[in-house]
């Protein structure tokens, strides 16, 4: 009797582990169109990943795909967490500027003062403007790089004149109207083909934050770097997939919640900034290379123009109904 009790609970305790659920385990793939190297890899993407499996006690985990693993092409990174190929994705909404209307409106000149000021800007309207425009997803971190400066391959530009004509790289639909205003002729671009475009004489030169000169190896083509523009940043994002979102637990959803959002976007934006200082420090060290800084009297006259090409843009999005004013005051107020 004793040995068919014993023999039972064997059997009972066999079932027992056969048929108990495993521990759940959620992996979120991380598509990232940048390698391993650039400067939010380590201190953003594989902190955030570390932070969610310690917070979570391994529940839910983040694999990250760097070097457009997942798929190649910068300009895609929006739908690749929209359509989940991805649950989470980094870009940047100047690539698909008419998907991000209002979002865009940051990079305007006019609107922010510094990177940091920039970044809070978009977080303080993002539920009562901007959240709307992240179609499927749900904005995990979105924050912008250091102001714009020109990067020329060989004409020095020291004046407003100087740029009439001039082919320059745009990453968005609104900086290609600034740079319409200052007389050059924009084109838009994805950041990743610039090098070769400057190289080959494609493109006269870039509007762009002061990191792509080592991010995408432009300190090689760039003779002339010139500063004191009207503050155009350039934003970027990192996007999860919103029933990607949903299916967490509530538990791990504030998890994610806390590890996200304003803070870590203003990490972001700060070791953007410090990359951009240290390409700054790069170039002007490299003989041949020269920085030069914009008199007062050019300053005012690139602000003036640059008024008539805010006016313009925020003009074509009301147009097609877009609270542009709206939006565009709310940021900077």
């Amino acid at each position: 009797m004793r040995r068919m009790i014993r023999k039972t609970a064997i059997i009972a305790g066999v079932l027992g582990c056969v048929t108990s659920p495993a521990l759940a385990e959620t992996v979120l793939k991380f598509a990232s169109f940048v390698p391993t190297k650039y400067v939010l890899h380590k201190p953003v993407f594989e902190k955030l990943a570390n932070d969610l499996a310690q917070e979570t006690g391994g529940e839910v985990k983040i694999k990250i795909y760097a070097s457009g693993a997942l798929g190649k092409g910068p300009v895609e990174q929006y739908q690749r967490a929209a359509r989940r190929i991805a649950e989470i994705s980094y870009g940047l909404p100047g690539y698909t500027s008419s998907v991000f209307p209002k979002t865009l409106l940051i990079e305007l000149p006019g609107v922010t003062q510094g990177h940091q000021d920039a970044t809070r800007k978009l977080w303080k309207v993002m539920g009562s403007h901007l959240k709307s425009e992240f179609k499927k997803t749900v904005p995990l971190a979105v924050f912008v790089t250091p102001p714009a400066v020109l990067m020329m391959r060989d004409k020095p530009i020291r004046s407003l004149s100087d740029l009439k004509g001039l082919k320059i790289r745009a990453s968005s639909k609104s900086a290609a109207a600034i740079l319409t205003a200052y007389g050059a002729t924009p084109v838009q671009m994805p950041a990743t083909k610039v090098y070769t475009s400057m190289s080959t004489g494609v493109v006269d030169g870039a509007l762009m934050g002061t990191g792509s000169l080592l991010i995408f190896k432009l300190i090689e083509p760039t003779k002339y770097v010139t500063m004191g523009l009207p503050e155009m940043p350039t934003t970027l994002f990192m996007v999860m997939n919103e029933q990607a979102y949903k299916e967490l637990s509530d538990k791990n959803r504030k998890i994610l919640d806390k590890l996200t959002g304003l803070d870590i976007s203003l990490r972001a934006a700060q070791l953007e900034a410090n990359f951009g200082d240290l390409g700054m420090k790069k170039f002007r060290a490299l003989p041949g290379k020269q920085v030069i800084q914009l008199s007062a009297g050019e300053q005012a006259k690139f602000a003036k123009a640059a008024e008539a090409g805010v006016a313009s843009i925020l003009s074509e999005a009301e147009g097609k109904g877009v609270p542009a004013r709206a939006v565009f005051n709310a940021m900077k107020n």
